[in-house]
């Protein structure tokens, strides 16, 4: 496992542009700004919900932070994008959720509608059963739909997945896993875009969905604002989760 993450991080420098599910901003090759051959995106977003009843407040914060790295040269691409979701229940701790994803992708497009790729994908979620997930995965993706306002696509792969539960035994958790992608946008004009991102992983011993919907509108050539609902379930023979996330916030583009 060690050599096979050696492997795909040490070839990121020299590949360009691929995308990672389920949070992918667009389909086939990147928009190149000012004779660059990359693209950078950053958002982070808070929402703060208050209420008060019989003389007792309550409050809950959710943070979603995000970083995109895209990078293309002909038909070979990378990308590498960062995740953290928080959210702080004061009225009932039980419902706080903390977690972390980091992810590379390497991506060959055969032709201009097929690619295959290979991703690398590490998970640290403090609120689920299972403490760390890492997968390494492979398969091909398909562009269905690659319009002037809108674009889908789809993803098929397999792979392996190593697993370490968060409760006694502390068991490690070794599986093959089949994974599903689904990419979805919509420009409603200049200014407005819609996004809609699906993911799922599958094995025997645990079952991952991850959902991502988002409007964004542009402010300047570089800041928009963004919302986002974030979705996670996770089945697991050590023990079920699910987690949601509203946040409001800014986005930096480059």
């Amino acid at each position: 496992m060690k050599i096979a993450a050696a492997a795909v991080l040490a070839a990121l420098p020299c590949l360009a542009y691929a995308d990672l599910g389920p949070s992918r901003t667009n389909t086939g090759k990147i928009e190149v700004k000012d004779n660059k051959p990359y693209r950078l995106d950053a958002d982070a977003g808070y929402l703060l919900n208050s209420s008060k009843s019989g003389g007792n407040s309550s409050s809950k914060e959710n943070l979603a932070a995000h970083l995109l790295f895209q990078r293309q040269a002909g038909i070979w691409g990378q990308e590498l994008r960062a995740e953290a979701v928080s959210t702080n229940d004061d009225g009932d701790s039980s419902n706080n959720v903390e977690r972390y994803m980091l992810a590379g992708k390497l991506l060959y497009r055969s032709t201009d509608t097929a690619y295959q790729y290979l991703k690398l994908q590490g998970d640290k979620d403090l609120s689920s059963s299972l403490d760390y997930q890492i997968a390494l995965t492979g398969g091909i993706g398909l562009d269905l739909i690659k319009a002037q306002k809108q674009s889908l696509t789809t993803e098929l792969g397999a792979g392996y997945r190593h697993s370490k539960e968060r409760g006694f035994p502390y068991a490690d958790v070794h599986e093959l896993i089949g994974t599903l992608g689904l990419y979805y946008q919509y420009q409603f004009n200049d200014t407005v875009r819609f996004n809609q991102d699906l993911g799922y992983e599958f094995g025997d011993e645990s079952q991952v969905l991850r959902s991502r919907s988002s409007i964004s509108a542009n402010l300047t050539e570089t800041i928009s604002a963004v919302m986002s609902y974030q979705l996670k379930d996770t089945l697991a023979d050590s023990g079920n989760s699910r987690d949601s996330l509203l946040s409001v916030g800014m986005k930096y583009s480059y």
